[in-house]
């Protein structure tokens, strides 16, 4: 079986199309399908409208609902990975529509490469949509444009893929879990609720416990959804939200490389390492432009305020993906 987890958070007027281009994918030979529909606490449930929409497409595969009291991504995207039953499980954003091949382009590549935990596609925008000029740029972070620049496996390029349209082999993730993998997003504030809410990363958290159990991430370029981002999300108020989350996950993903790399069980006061290796790689790639003395100068004060804001917590976060690690290997 393969399971499509689409998680919404009060995405009622943008999900129909999402629906509609699910109903209409085709199915690898011989596999069940099912859709997996988690409300992420949304202000008004989405559940009726969601079940109600699926019967109108002519109810095409199995559909489970589930409401998460527990707001945020993370959460509800746990519970979507819980409730499904796949040997596969596809994610799949509310504003998502998957090219009717999707399944059976992956299912194919995922079957013949053993090695592979989880594999990423390639998000384009509507063809009718105008981006602001620094989009191009940032495309990645909104689920867009290529993630490689050769299908295969994403190093050394880069060590994760976007969660929008992401496979994950269900062995895998198992094996995380059973090593002691937790998303570790309640360090990233103070509120847990808050937090949850307003980060990022998540992707490619669960992309490196995967890692870790020995799998590789790979990137297949003729999987292709559209990703029809809405105009507030072009605006220049949620480019520096963007920001702000890029840099939270940028310090998470960095922890976990050197952690990846690292040859020691135990750390204390690992924080002020991590200070002194911001600083370091800013300067040892310092480039006189105007992105490197803006947005890079901001995204590293803003890994220098998040380290002193969790140095209290920080050696305890660090021991234990230390031991995620010694377990997993």
């Amino acid at each position: 079986m393969i399971s499509l987890i689409l998680c919404s958070y009060n995405g009622e007027s943008r999900i129909y199309k999402t629906l509609e281009a699910l109903s209409k994918i085709l199915i690898p030979l011989n596999q069940s399908i099912e859709l997996v529909f988690v409300d992420s606490n949304s202000t008004i449930s989405m559940l009726d409208f969601v079940e109600k929409s699926w019967r109108e497409l002519g109810n095409p595969f199995n559909l489970k609902t589930f409401y998460q009291v527990k707001q945020g991504k993370v959460a509800a995207l746990q519970k979507g990975i819980e409730i499904s039953k796949g040997n596969y499980f596809v994610i799949v954003d509310d504003d998502n529509e998957l090219d009717s091949s999707y399944l059976i382009e992956g299912f194919r590549y995922v079957e013949k490469k053993n090695q592979v935990g989880v594999l990423g596609g390639q998000g384009v925008l509507p063809k009718d949509l105008e981006v602001p000029i620094w989009f191009e740029s940032y495309a990645y972070h909104f689920a867009c444009g290529s993630q490689a620049k050769n299908d295969g496996n994403v190093q050394p390029f880069r060590n994760v893929v976007y969660g929008a349209g992401m496979w994950v082999r269900r062995a895998a993730y198992d094996k995380a879990i059973n090593n002691g993998f937790r998303f570790i997003f309640d360090f990233h504030g103070s509120n847990q609720k808050v937090s949850e809410k307003n980060n990022g990363g998540e992707d490619g958290e669960l992309c490196w416990a995967i890692r870790f159990q020995g799998y590789e991430i790979h990137y297949l370029s003729s999987l292709r959804f559209i990703h029809r981002i809405s105009t507030s999300k072009l605006s220049d108020s949620y480019f520096r939200l963007i920001t702000e989350r890029t840099s939270k996950s940028t310090l998470l993903g960095s922890l976990y490389y050197r952690i990846y790399r690292m040859n020691i069980d135990k750390v204390h006061n690992f924080w002020l390492k991590d200070l002194g290796f911001i600083f370091i790689n800013y300067f040892k790639n310092f480039q006189f432009n105007t992105h490197y003395l803006t947005l890079e100068l901001k995204r590293n004060l803003s890994n220098v305020f998040l380290l002193l804001k969790m140095r209290a917590k920080y050696d305890q976060l660090v021991n234990r993906l230390l031991t995620f690690k010694k377990s997993s290997i």
